[in-house]
């Protein structure tokens, strides 16, 4: 997804990512949510995009991103002034 943002002219966008510091591939398969989740959170930045950016602990499940959610709605949809960057 970064290489598309790369590629492609600055929309009018903005975002919030949130990530899991347990999101890492237990398999081996190399992949590392962390890494990815920074890389685009960087690449978005570097484009001028508004990113708003949090990393919590616990891994990709309910329980951790049900905060979540609301607070990535109240960002992208109100003012967001309530809500930790």
């Amino acid at each position: 997804m970064a290489k598309q943002f790369i590629a492609t002219p600055r929309l009018t966008l903005r975002f919030y990512l949130t990530v899991g510091k347990g999101e890492f591939d237990p398999a081996g398969y190399g992949w590392d949510g962390m890494v990815a989740n920074r890389h685009l959170r960087d690449v978005l930045l570097a484009k001028g995009y508004e990113v708003h950016y949090e990393e919590y602990q616990g891994k990709h499940d309910f329980l951790s991103w049900r905060g979540s959610l609301a607070d990535g709605l109240i960002v992208l949809l109100g003012d967001g002034q309530n809500v930790k960057h």
